[in-house]
């Protein structure tokens, strides 16, 4: 799957203004605009819009993020981090893209993964 066919499926959103406390489990991807306290897991993508914040663990296949994280992001593939963006956290992931002006305070552990069939 191309990456920009993981960044246009949505399956739900969370909205402006909305506030969701408690654990968010997610088979496809996710678009956050309001705040989410607990921890995320999205099979597909995640899409942190520029108001979105998510204070808790996160566990996603890929993540983009124009918002505000607090907490410790396990990216399957990749996570990219657009400008204005903040982090607070460790990152785990395979890819890492970090635009200008992102903040980003904690570690960041890269590796390949195990693939099955190699």
């Amino acid at each position: 799957m191309s990456k920009n066919e993981t960044s246009v499926k949505m399956d739900s959103i969370l909205g402006p203004g909305s506030f969701f406390k408690g654990s968010v489990k997610v088979d496809g991807g996710l678009r956050v605009d309001g705040t989410v306290e607990g921890e995320v897991n999205v099979s597909g993508t995640l899409t942190v819009g520029p108001d979105g914040v998510i204070k808790g663990d996160i566990v996603v296949r890929q993540a983009i993020v124009g918002g505000k994280i607090q907490g410790t992001v396990k990216a399957e593939e990749q996570l990219e981090l657009h400008g204005g963006s903040r982090m607070e956290g460790d990152i785990f992931t395979r890819s890492l893209v970090i635009e200008d002006g992102v903040f980003f305070e904690g570690s960041c552990k890269m590796s390949q993964g195990n693939k099955s069939g190699k």
